[in-house]
C-alpha cells in the first residue's frame, strides 16, 4: 500500500521564523534608540528561535561591547555574565563573535562537541561553567551596513536540543541585515543631529552657501540671533544680503582660492564682521548625505522600509522605461525561479489574454491574473505612480510602484466558503426535516399510532439529532482551528479510558459492525485535549462503520512510538484508491469508492485539523486488498512538560 505521513514540522518552523522576522522588523523600525530595540529583538528571539541570543555592537572607538544577552532563566544569565567577566574570549579567536567581527563572514556550528569546549577552557572551573550552559549549536552572523561591520548577533541552541542548519543561517542573516540597517540609520541620524547642535551652540554666525550660485543652503542659530534674520528669509537667498561691503563678484573672489584648492581657509574683516571662509565642500557633502539619510531615509524610509520589508505583498519600484529599481523580499518570492529585471519580465510570468495588466505611470488594478507556472496560482497586480518633484521626474522619470499579491488561497477560500454553504444547507436539511416532522407526529394527542411505530419515529429523531449534533461539533472545530499545530491540548489524556467509552457508544450506533480493541498495558499518558481526542476517534470509527456497512470489522490499536502515542484504526471495508491518499483529509473530498454513501466530506478534514492543533500527525493508508488504515499520534506527557 501507499503510506501518507503528514510532517508539518518544517512548515511550522518556516512560519514561526516568518512571524518572528515580521515582529523583529517592526521593533527595529519603531525607535531611533537602537540599543533598546536590539535588546528587545534578542529577548523576542528567546525561546522562539534560540535558547540564547547575544548581540554585540562595535562602538565609535572601534571596541566591541555586549549590548544584549537573552535567556529565559535568570540563573543562566547570571552564569553568562560571570563567565564573560572572568573568562572573556580572546580577540583572536578562530570561531565565534571575535572571528566574525574580523572577517565579516558568518560562523555556524550545527553540533558543538565537548572537545571544542575542553579546548577553549583555560582551567577546570572554566570548563564546568561552559558545560553548565548546555551549548549544542550556534549561529553567529555579522551586522554589516554600507560595507562596515557594526557588530554581531549570535543564536545558540542549548537545553531545547535545537540544531541549526543552512535555512536557519539564511534566516539569521535576514535578521542581521535588518538590525544593521536600524543601527546605521540611527547612527546617521544622531550624527546629523549632533552636527546641527554643534553649529547651533556656537555664538558665531555660520552661513553655508553654494560658491557658484551664492545661494544660502544653511544658517545656524547665531545668524538669527546676531544678524536679526529669520531662517526662512535666508534659505535660497543670495549670500551678499548679509555682507554690504561685497557684491557677488567680490564674494566669489573671496572664495575662489578655496574652490580652486589653493587655500583651506581665508579670513577677511568687513566692517564689523570678521568673515572666515573655509572650504567645507567635503563636510557639506557629508552633512547633506547625513541630513538626507536622517530626514528622508530615517524619518520616512526607516519607517517605510521596515514596513515594506515586513509586508507580505510583493513590491517592485519600476522606472519610466520599465526597469526594476527596487524590490522587497516578498516580491522576489512571488516567482522565485525567475530573475525579474523589468516590468515586462513580471508580465511574462502571467497569463493576460485580455490585456488587463495596467501600464506603468498609471494607477491601475487590482486585476487577478493566473501565473504561467505549473501550479494553479493567481496573482493580484496593482500599479501606483510615484509623485515626485519636477526636478526629480526630469532626472529619474516617472516611477511606478507595482504590487503583487498571491490571491490563490483567497480564491480557494472563497470557493470553499461557497461550497461549504451549499453542502451544509443540504446536510442540515435531512436531520432538521426528520426531527421536525417526527416531533409533530408524536405531539398529536390522537395519532392512532402503535407503540412500535412511535418507537421507530422516536429512534429516528434521536438518530438524526445525534447526526445534527455531530455535524455542528465538526463545524465548530473546523472554524475554531487553523493549520498551525500545537494550538490546543495541554491536559493529560489516558487513551485507555477514552477508547472503550467511544467504542461502546459507536457499537450501539452501528450494531452490524464489530469493533475490536487491542490496548497493551502500561500505555503512557498523552498530552492533548480529551474532548477533541474523543471527537477524532468517534469520527474515524463512524467513518469506518458507515462506509464499510454491516459485517465490517474495525480494529483499534494503540502503541508507543518514540515520543508519541500512536493510535491506528484498521477496517476491512471498501478502502480507497492509492492516488487518493493525499486528498482524503481535504475539505468536502469524497472518495470514488464510497461516493454512494451519504456524507458531507467534513469529518476527516476536522480530524486532521484537531490532531494538528494538538501537535500530532495523521495519515491514511489504503489496504492492498481493500480496507484502510487511519491513524494519528499524540504527544506523550513527559516530566518536563
Amino acid at each position: 500500500g501507499i503510506a501518507t505521513i503528514v510532517d508539518i514540522s518544517q512548515a511550522r518552523h518556516r512560519r514561526e521564523n516568518q512571524r518572528f522576522l515580521g515582529r523583529a522588523t517592526e521593533l527595529l523600525g519603531s525607535s531611533l534608540d537602537y540599543e533598546e530595540t536590539i535588546r528587545r529583538v534578542a529577548e523576542l528571539a528567546v525561546p522562539r528561535v534560540a535558547d540564547w541570543c547575544v548581540a554585540e555592537v562595535v562602538d565609535e572607538a572601534g571596541v566591541p561591547r555586549r549590548l544584549a544577552v537573552a535567556h529565559v532563566d535568570p540563573a543562566k544569565l547570571e552564569l553568562a555574565r560571570e563567565l564573560q567577566e572572568r573568562y572573556p574570549p580572546p580577540a583572536d579567536s578562530a570561531r565565534g563573535s571575535a572571528a566574525v567581527l574580523r572577517t565579516g563572514k558568518p560562523d555556524m556550528m550545527t553540533d558543538i562537541p565537548d572537545e571544542l569546549l575542553a579546548g577553549a577552557a583555560v582551567d577546570a572551573e572554566h570548563l564546568a561553567m561552559l558545560r553548565a550552559l548546555e551549548l549544542n549549536s550556534y549561529i553567529c552572523v555579522p551586522l554589516i551596513a554600507g560595507g562596515e561591520i557594526l557588530g554581531t548577533i549570535t543564536f545558540v541552541g542549548a537545553e531545547s536540543g535545537r540544531r541549526y542548519g543552512p535555512d536557519d543561517l539564511a534566516f539569521a542573516e535576514s535578521i542581521a541585515e535588518r538590525s544593521a540597517a536600524a543601527i546605521s540609520n540611527a547612527r546617521l541620524f544622531r550624527e546629523a543631529v549632533r552636527y546641527k547642535r554643534v553649529l547651533d551652540s556656537t555664538l558665531d554666525a555660520v552661513v553655508m552657501f553654494d560658491p557658484v550660485s551664492l545661494r544660502i543652503v544653511y544658517v545656524n542659530r547665531g545668524v538669527t540671533d546676531q544678524l536679526g534674520y529669520a531662517t526662512n528669509e535666508l534659505i535660497d537667498a543670495e549670500a551678499t544680503v548679509l555682507i554690504e561691503e561685497l557684491d557677488a563678484i567680490g564674494l566669489r573672489g573671496l572664495v575662489e582660492p578655496l574652490v580652486a584648492g589653493d587655500l583651506d581657509a581665508r579670513t577677511a574683516t568687513l566692517g564689523r564682521i570678521v568673515a572666515v571662509a573655509r572650504d567645507i565642500a567635503d563636510r557639506i557633502e557629508a552633512q547633506a548625505k547625513l541630513r538626507r539619510l536622517a530626514e528622508s531615509e530615517h524619518a520616512r524610509a526607516a519607517e517605510l522600509n521596515a514596513v515594506i520589508l515586513a509586508i507580505g505583498d510583493g513590491i517592485f519600484v519600476c522606472t519610466a522605461d520599465g526597469r526594476i529599481a527596487l524590490s522587497n523580499r516578498a516580491a522576489e518570492d512571488v516567482f522565485p525561479t525567475v530573475e525579474e529585471r523589468t516590468y515586462a519580465d513580471i508580465l511574462d510570468q502571467l497569463l493576460d489574454p485580455a490585456g488587463e495588466a495596467p501600464p506603468l505611470g498609471q494607477a491601475g488594478g487590482p486585476v487577478e491574473l493566473r501565473a504561467r507556472d505549473g501550479d494553479e496560482r493567481w496573482i493580484e497586480l496593482s500599479t501606483y505612480p510615484v509623485v515626485r518633484p519636477d526636478d526629480a521626474v526630469a532626472e529619474h522619470g516617472q516611477e511606478t510602484i507595482v504590487m503583487l499579491r498571491d490571491v490563490t488561497e483567497a480564491r480557494q477560500r472563497q470557493a470553499i466558503r461557497d461550497t461549504f454553504i451549499g453542502v451544509l444547507s443540504h446536510e442540515l436539511r435531512t436531520p432538521v426535516t426528520t426531527i421536525f416532522a417526527g416531533s409533530k407526529v408524536l405531539a398529536r394527542e390522537e395519532d392512532g399510532l402503535s407503540p412500535e411505530t412511535r418507537r421507530e419515529i422516536f429512534n429516528d429523531i434521536v438518530m438524526e439529532a445525534e447526526r445534527l449534533h455531530r455535524l455542528v461539533e465538526d463545524v465548530i472545530a473546523m472554524t475554531r482551528f487553523g493549520e498551525n499545530e500545537g494550538e490546543v491540548g495541554n491536559e493529560p489524556v489516558l487513551i485507555q479510558r477514552v477508547l472503550p467509552t467511544v467504542i461502546r457508544s459507536e457499537g450501539v450506533r452501528w450494531p452490524g459492525v464489530e469493533f475490536r480493541m487491542d490496548l497493551p498495558s502500561g500505555l503512557p499518558t498523552a498530552f492533548a485535549d480529551p474532548t477533541y481526542v474523543e471527537q477524532v476517534i468517534r469520527n474515524l470509527l463512524s467513518n469506518a462503520a458507515k462506509y464499510g456497512g454491516p459485517g465490517t470489522t474495525v480494529d483499534i490499536r494503540a502503541e508507543t512510538e518514540g515520543d508519541d502515542l500512536k493510535i491506528r484504526i484498521i477496517d476491512d471495508g471498501p478502502g480507497f484508491p492509492p492516488e487518493e491518499a493525499d486528498r482524503v483529509f481535504d475539505l468536502f473530498f469524497r472518495s470514488s469508492a464510497t461516493a454512494a454513501a451519504a456524507g458531507a466530506g467534513i469529518g476527516l478534514f476536522v480530524c486532521a485539523r484537531l490532531i494538528r492543533a494538538m501537535g500530532g500527525r495523521i495519515w491514511a493508508i489504503p489496504g492492498a486488498d481493500g480496507g484502510a488504515e487511519f491513524g494519528f499520534t499524540l504527544r506523550i506527557l513527559r516530566d518536563e512538560v
